[in-house]
């Protein structure tokens, strides 16, 4: 069977969507200068919904997330990649809410109106300071 997948390469460009606001740069999570950094962000709050795991074992972000989207809206979203903030313990969900509030507070708004999402690879020390540190150039 032939693949239908398309590779869109690296020189694909985020595609536009009104109302809503895009940054990445790199926070030195990811060897170079290979962007590591982003900020999603609603011109207005915006309703929200999520699926998340049934597991016992949840990454920082995913135990911040479900608190935070009982509140039903939004104003965006920050990820990391490069270091998943996984199996990170009492100090990786710390790290979730201090991304998040500092997000939040770059942006203007109030705490708990940014969700947080992480990827890349599990365990050991997750990088916080390097992510807090390059907050305001997204804004």
């Amino acid at each position: 069977m032939k693949s239908r997948k398309k590779n869109i390469g690296t020189s694909a460009k985020p595609l536009s969507c009104p109302g809503f606001k895009a940054a990445g740069i790199s926070c030195g999570i990811k060897s170079g200068s290979k962007k590591d950094l982003a900020l999603i962000v609603s011109d207005v709050p915006a309703r929200m919904a999520g699926v998340f795991t049934t597991s016992k074992v949840k990454a920082a972000p995913v135990v911040l997330d479900q608190k935070l989207i009982k509140r039903e809206w939004s104003r965006g979203v920050i990820v990391n990649s490069g270091k998943a903030n996984a199996c990170t313990g009492k100090e990786g969900l710390k790290s979730a809410e201090v991304m998040v509030s500092e997000a939040a507070k770059a942006l203007g708004f109030k705490n708990g109106q940014i969700l947080n999402a992480s990827t890349g690879s599990i365990g050991g020390h997750f990088p916080i300071d390097k992510i807090t540190g390059r907050i305001p150039a997204l804004v």
